[in-house]
């Protein structure tokens, strides 16, 4: 989203070249391998920028995300790229939790991750843990908008 920062701590560095031959050293925040097995990386390079102000500019640092195949990104030395790979999948956090409105019961409703009515909560479970609130009937429920039976 324009103007929103991507958390980078912790993210791998890698160098890509630009269509201009430039060599420029960017994080990289995620790779998937596509239907032909090509290495695809998301990745996001933070350049100077400026924001006007009533009292002058001011500089800042502006992210700009775009994605690139291998060759193009390389991998630096010493790099950790593992934090890249996804959990495995009984550890991936599939579901949100949110608080049901006051006065409603149960307390709890399930959302499917991409199910709007829940995108407001940040509590995130996995499939595991969203089956184990579900359980008992007096402490979850499925969101009706978007019911758990509709994600398989």
């Amino acid at each position: 989203m324009e103007g929103e920062q991507v958390p980078l701590a912790g993210l791998p560095y890698a160098t890509v070249s630009l269509p201009d031959e430039q060599i420029v050293d960017v994080r990289v925040t995620r790779r998937r391998r596509d239907r032909n097995g090509v290495w695809w990386y998301d990745l996001v390079l933070e350049i100077p920028d400026r924001v006007d102000t009533p009292h002058g500019p001011l500089q800042q640092i502006r992210q700009v995300s775009f994605c690139a195949p291998h060759p193009l990104v390389q991998p630096l030395p010493g790099q950790d790229y593992s934090v890249l790979n996804p959990p495995p999948p009984g550890e991936r956090k599939r579901w949100r939790v949110s608080e049901a409105p006051p006065g409603s019961e149960p307390d709890l409703i399930v959302h499917r991750l991409d199910c709007a009515q829940g995108a407001h909560s940040r509590q995130m479970v996995t499939d595991g843990e969203a089956l184990r609130l579900l359980a008992d009937p007096e402490e979850a429920r499925t969101c009706a908008i978007f019911p758990v039976e509709s994600a398989c």
